[in-house]
């Protein structure tokens, strides 16, 4: 699976811990985690580890997307 494949089975999931668990069961090289959060322009530290990449690019993408989507239920900030 490439990342773009993952990326698409990831966004539409509805938990975060759900993602997060894929990901890391997933066997996807920590080079191919980089260029997504490349892709996606999201800030990595140069000596991060694999798990802390994943929780970055999760957060940065299906945790965003989640907390707008429940500002938008509940009309609040």
């Amino acid at each position: 699976m490439n990342g773009e494949e993952i990326y698409k089975r990831i966004i539409v999931m509805d938990s975060v811990k759900a993602a997060t668990a894929f990901m890391k069961t997933s066997d996807i090289s920590k080079s191919d985690l980089v260029k997504m959060c490349k892709k996606h322009d999201i800030f990595i530290a140069p000596k991060a580890t694999k798990e802390e990449i994943i929780d970055r690019f999760i957060s940065s993408t299906l945790g965003v997307r989640l907390k707008k989507k429940a500002a938008n239920r509940f009309k609040t900030k």
